[in-house]
């Protein structure tokens, strides 16, 4: 996990080193210098001593910054990078587009999502891992990269120039019913009036109930966090903030409860800032979370600037929920545990009162109610689509069981129980993970209508 808990603020420290210390760690550098085989520099053995210090502390979220690693790190707390925007998945050992950045240059170049990709700068993307891809796509501003893609069976070549992508820190939609989905991907510094403004957005529709997504949101600035917190807590206490002396700094919250249920989705990637914000409405009792457990980042850092050059980011407190509850190395568990990214957003959107579901699967991705999630989920036999069979449970609002006895999986529904052979056609296994014909699936839950074209499904389910 590299996302970390930051404060917002910016503190220059110095401090007197002990005099015999120092001139034994100035007599080895020299030494060295002097003698080692490998003529090491001093700049060489200046970041190895600072690293060094670093190290010693064994704390995986206190760091030591170059100008240069502390300029990235700044572009990867606020979500921008050099590239060509976009978010790449897999399905069967394919690779496919699963997201297009707004305004970035593949948008410009009208590539688009469920897009498979054939090569990047003339080099097969055959048995690459997306960091190899995601490398070959990434580079210096101004230059560019040729992208052979596949669409729908014609092959297409787009020349991509490389330049500065925003990733979107909060965006939103209604489902059905009046349901808002809102998504935070970082609390970058500027996340709360994102926040804001795309609630507003949903509030203005007519909200009845809100799924806040902070799902592989790896955290941010605490500012941003309190600032949000303040939406839906009237008063009260966003955290314990404990120092290296044991007191307590509560950071205090007072701002305006809703009125309408909230829900907010996790995961093992929801860490630090967006545990503090998620343990908060938790406790108080205002808003219920679903998902799994969360990563378990509890402690805060500081940021230092360091006279001589560089930052030095430090851990200087652990924070607890308002109800005092630990989080570094527990995380946060869900009122709800749903695994499965689409199945997690299933839950919520009824456990939010929704009714109304369609769901699209097909080359790599699912979308539930036209939120996309990164998820394979069709396989293909004897012409035939087989859909994962939790997610078409969770779909179905089902249950499923494996009956060892009798080698059969129970799908339940509505007080009906369906018993499926784990060796008869209804059902397909690939590397450990049961699919289900959609054909019969509609045949057993008759209130499902699907359609099938161009290697993707529609499921659509209504007045469950």
């Amino acid at each position: 996990m590299t996302m970390v808990l930051l404060s917002s603020f910016l503190a220059g420290t110095a401090y007197a080193a002990d005099a015999s210390s120092t001139t034994q760690t100035e007599e080895v550098r020299k030494l060295l210098e002097e003698y080692h085989l490998s003529k090491p520099t001093d700049d060489e053995l200046n970041d190895a001593a600072i690293q060094g210090m670093v190290d010693s502390l064994h704390d995986p979220y206190t760091e030591y910054f170059t100008a240069d690693q502390w300029k990235d790190f700044q572009d990867y707390m606020e979500q921008t990078y050099v590239g060509v925007g976009i978010v790449l998945t897999e399905d069967s050992g394919l690779s496919y587009v699963q997201d297009v950045i707004p305004s970035g240059p593949a948008a410009k170049a009208g590539v688009k999502p469920g897009d498979r990709i054939v090569s990047i700068g003339g080099q097969s993307v055959q048995g690459k891992s997306f960091s190899d891809l995601n490398g070959l796509l990434i580079g210096q501003a101004g230059t560019s990269v040729t992208v052979v893609l596949n669409r729908d069976g014609a092959r297409l070549t787009v020349k991509l120039a490389r330049s500065d992508v925003q990733l979107p820190i909060a965006t939103s939609s209604m489902m059905p019913g009046g349901i808002g989905y809102l998504t935070l991907s970082a609390f970058s510094s500027d996340a709360a009036a994102k926040f804001g403004d795309e609630l507003a957005k949903l509030e203005k529709i007519g909200l009845c109930s809100l799924i806040i997504d902070l799902r592989d949101n790896g955290g941010g600035y605490i500012d941003q966090a309190q600032k949000i917190a303040q939406d839906f807590v009237a008063s009260g206490v966003l955290a314990h903030m404990t120092d290296r002396d044991g007191k307590d700094h509560p950071l205090e919250l007072q701002g305006t409860a809703k009125s309408y249920p909230i829900y907010v989705l996790v995961n093992g990637n929801t860490a630090s800032a967006s545990e503090l914000l998620s343990g908060a409405l938790q406790d108080y009792g205002a808003a219920k979370l679903i998902g799994t457990k969360t990563y378990g980042k509890g402690v805060v850092q500081q940021i230092l600037n360091v006279p001589s050059g560089g930052v030095l980011k430090v851990t200087i407190e652990e924070y607890y929920t308002p109800n005092g509850h630990k989080v570094d190395h527990k995380g946060l568990t869900p009122d709800q545990v749903v695994h499965g990214a689409a199945e997690q957003l299933i839950a919520a959107y009824r456990a939010a009162g929704g009714q109304s579901l369609t769901l699209t699967a097909g080359k790599g991705s699912v979308t539930v109610n036209g939120v996309r999630t990164g998820q394979s989920a069709v396989v293909r036999a004897s012409g035939k689509p087989f859909l994962n069979l939790r997610l078409a449970a969770a779909f179905s609002g089902a249950t499923v069981q494996y009956d060892a006895a009798t080698r059969t999986i129970l799908f339940a529904r509505g007080g009906q129980i369906v018993r499926i052979p784990v060796a008869g056609p209804s059902l397909q296994v690939e590397n450990g993970v049961s699919y289900v014909d959609v054909k019969q699936l509609a045949q057993w839950v008759p209130a499902i209508a699907w359609s099938d074209s161009a290697g993707t499904i529609v499921l659509n389910l209504k007045n469950q």
